[in-house]
């Protein structure tokens, strides 16, 4: 099963600010939308409260968490949910966050999404825990795309 991870940064690292998204970028937000549709993306409880409208359509909805989240398929641990979609033959997922999830699943992704944000963002509070010079290392840029004067889109895969 392909895990592959996929987020928006500011040019610090910066993908969160008081439990939402620090800009509403419609190109980044429409990009997103294409890449994960049809497929499961997983999350953190954070990340799920933070939706502005619960679940994502036309994507199988998944929270990892201590406890039950109510009106979605909730896990324990990741170990269960990866067990629960390779059992279903699950060919590939999404990881869309919060910090805790990324930094758990950053070491079996085969792919990265990123879209790198270049607009002021104050007060930002939660940023991407991988390094880009770790990225570099790890991962081969195979794309890059303008989706609008304050959004550049980049695709990451495994060194071989």
């Amino acid at each position: 099963m392909n895990i592959e991870l996929i987020w928006a940064q500011d040019e610090q690292g910066g993908i969160g600010k008081n439990g939402k998204l620090p800009w509403q970028i419609s190109e980044d937000l429409k990009n997103f939308k294409k890449i994960t549709s049809g497929f499961p993306v997983i999350m953190g409880r954070k990340t799920w409260d933070s939706l502005p409208f619960k679940p994502l359509p036309n994507r199988r909805n998944i929270v990892l968490s201590s406890r039950t989240v109510k009106g979605v398929e909730t896990y324990e641990s990741i170990q269960s949910c990866i067990n629960k979609l390779e059992n279903e033959s699950i060919k590939k997922i999404f990881i869309i966050g919060g910090e805790s999830i990324y930094k758990a699943f950053y070491a079996q992704a085969s792919v990265l999404h990123l879209t790198t944000i270049y607009q002021e963002t104050y007060g930002v509070d939660v940023f991407f825990p991988i390094s880009t010079n770790s990225i570099k290392e790890k991962f081969n840029m195979i794309e890059s795309s303008q989706l609008s004067q304050k959004a550049t889109y980049t695709k990451w895969i495994l060194k071989i």
